[in-house]
């Protein structure tokens, strides 16, 4: 049997976290998505597709910033992928994004319908009201580490230089050689400061 251990977090503090009162799902596509956004009654607020676009994804964190009349705590994403331009552009506006697992979607997805086609509206609903139900199901996402964003630059670079200086080659066979090849890490280096 467990203890009720006390809080120290009160109504009225700043960091006591808020109930959000608008769930936004995104169905992510590589080159448009589909957004739904719902109430707490779980009532259809808004709904539109947005294209992969820097304009784009900045007119969704606009219209989603207007709709939570500046209190982006009160709005939670829900999205399939962990990372990428539209979830970083979200995190640094202040709305809390939560990823959910593929397959996870396909299973809420059988709470609202057996037919088994994809449909990306019906999907962006039931990425909203997942995360309007099943909160603990999701994982919320954090901004990386600046470092790690930079390091994974680098590694995108590398990849890069090495498919130019070795083009013909499979893609396992010129990681090796590049690792083993006269390109080393401070000649990619130099080679992206120029």
């Amino acid at each position: 049997m467990g203890f009720i251990v006390p809080t120290d977090m009160h109504p009225e503090r700043d960091d006591q976290p808020m109930p959000y009162e608008w769930f936004v799902g995104i169905d992510w596509g590589s080159q448009q998505h589909q957004v739904c956004v719902l109430d707490g009654e779980r009532r259809r607020v808004g709904e539109r597709a947005i294209d992969h676009d820097g304009a784009s994804l900045a007119r969704l964190a606009d219209w989603l910033w207007t709709l939570s009349a500046g209190q982006p705590q009160r709005v939670v994403v829900a999205i399939e992928v962990p990372r990428g331009a539209i979830v970083e552009g979200l995190l640094e506006r202040g709305f809390h994004v939560f990823a959910m697992n593929p397959k996870q979607l396909d299973r809420f997805r059988d709470r609202h319908s057996v037919a088994g086609a994809k449909d990306d509206r019906r999907d962006a609903f039931v990425l909203a009201d997942s995360v309007r139900t099943d909160q603990p199901s999701f994982r919320r996402l954090q901004l990386d580490d600046p470092q790690l964003l930079r390091l994974r630059e680098l590694s995108r670079a590398e990849e890069t230089l090495l498919e130019q200086q070795f083009p013909l080659m499979p893609r396992k066979s010129y990681v090796t050689m590049g690792a083993n090849s006269s390109l080393s890490v401070s000649t990619i280096r130099l080679c992206l400061l120029m």
